[in-house]
């Protein structure tokens, strides 16, 4: 295994497609306990749809984003990873996470992630984010499962958008 930085001259611009079928949906739930509350995330159940998500890597919106690339033991790319420091530097976001259907479940989103973490420290960050819909119920509980935790959620048009985040 082994990660390729992709240059952003070359790169810049380029798409990332994710396509992913869904019958459920995280919605963040708030429950009052004694004096405060508490916000977790419920899986519920949504009439099934398709969904086909073009990004842009190196978006220029992005404060000085880094693209990689994983590539297996056979030379295949197998995953991406797009990371952006917010301005204070504190804060990494991951962008976009992938990894190509057909090398999902063999770790390569973890190892992914554990360069994300380790870029985010040696930044000086301290903490690594992401957004994700909350649609995606396979990235949320990918997303869960590094552990990642809620820190924010806004609906846009009709998709809900889910933070996770964590220290790093």
């Amino acid at each position: 295994m082994r990660f390729l930085e992709l240059p952003k001259a070359e790169f810049a611009g380029g798409e990332l497609r994710y396509i992913f079928d869904t019958s459920a949906c995280y919605l963040p739930e708030v429950m009052q306990t004694g004096e405060g509350f508490e916000v977790r995330l419920t899986a519920a159940a949504t009439p099934r749809r398709h969904v086909d998500y073009i990004t842009k890597i190196y978006d220029p919106r992005l404060t000085d984003p880094h693209v990689w690339t994983l590539i297996d033991n056979e030379g295949e790319r197998v995953g991406y990873m797009e990371l952006a420091a917010e301005q204070d530097g504190r804060v990494v976001r991951v962008t976009n996470l992938m990894v190509e259907d057909g090398y999902r479940r063999r770790g390569y989103g973890s190892l992914l992630m554990s360069k994300a973490r380790a870029q985010a420290k040696a930044a000086g960050a301290v903490s690594l984010r992401a957004y994700v819909s909350g649609a995606n119920v396979g990235a949320v509980r990918f997303l869960l499962r590094q552990g990642m935790t809620l820190t924010g959620f806004s609906a846009l048009e009709d998709e809900l958008r889910l933070e996770l985040g964590m220290r790093v």
